[in-house]
């Protein structure tokens, strides 16, 4: 929500004479300051077919903005510092001085809205980095929080690896539009993650921890060990 901007964010954007955001599909985008000149890398997203292409053509053009006399402001939804490709890679370039402005991740929103702490052993991934796996690189004994759920497509593919560690009938929480007005928690068992309507660029799903520890586990696989013959 762009009233979740912090005090420090709203002076830099104020300030600016332009600002280049990674996309302007975002409820944020309508709520910048007045007067600036904003421009956005959506065509690049419209013209191209992979996200590493994306990325790797808004760094490059970043890096070009940056190097003028007046520099860039680059903006994104939330905090640099998640879920943000583009800009770990142009923190690798140390020929460029960049300063960091720190904001409100999706992952605050979304554990408000879950009303849960995000310090209980909370465990934080993306989409589609589950989506290219076949198992989740999880611990089922601790909540987890699936960022940028954006399309039916992904959710299908997580869905897929999610149901290698956790049953078919794994309750999980979708969160909306978190920390805006539209904002709305959507529960429904793990087999029908697809299945939602309302998934969106702006969809997180929650993880709760399975309700039986691993402790259990490891005891069924000890006494399976202990039945095993020994090696001479």
């Amino acid at each position: 929500d762009p009233q979740l901007l912090t005090r420090r964010a709203w002076r830099v954007l104020e300030e600016a004479d332009e600002v280049w955001l990674r996309t302007s599909e975002h409820p944020v985008a309508s709520g910048l300051p007045a007067g600036i000149e904003v421009h956005s890398f959506d065509e690049i997203y419209r013209r191209s077919a992979d996200f590493t292409s994306v990325y790797q053509q808004i760094v490059e053009q970043v890096q070009a903005l940056g190097r003028r006399v007046q520099g860039v402001v680059y903006a994104v939804p939330g905090d640099p510092a998640v879920g943000e490709a583009t800009v770990q890679a142009l923190l690798q370039d140390t020929s460029l001085p960049i300063e960091t402005v720190h904001g409100v991740s999706f992952i605050e929103a979304c554990m408000a809205a879950l009303r849960q702490d995000a310090l209980d052993g909370l465990s934080v991934v993306d989409a589609l980095g589950l989506a290219a796996r076949h198992h989740p690189p999880l611990s089922p004994d601790v909540p987890a929080l699936v960022g940028q759920l954006y399309s039916t497509l992904v959710a299908s593919d997580v869905k897929l690896c999610l149901m290698n560690q956790y049953p078919d009938d794994h309750p999980l929480r979708l969160v909306h539009a978190a920390g805006t007005a539209q904002q709305s928690v959507e529960d429904l068992p793990l087999h029908r993650l697809d299945r939602s309507s309302r998934i969106g660029a702006l969809t997180a799903v929650y993880l709760p921890p399975l309700k039986v520890k691993s402790v259990t586990r490891t005891r069924w696989t000890n006494e399976l060990l202990s039945r095993s013959a020994p090696i001479s």
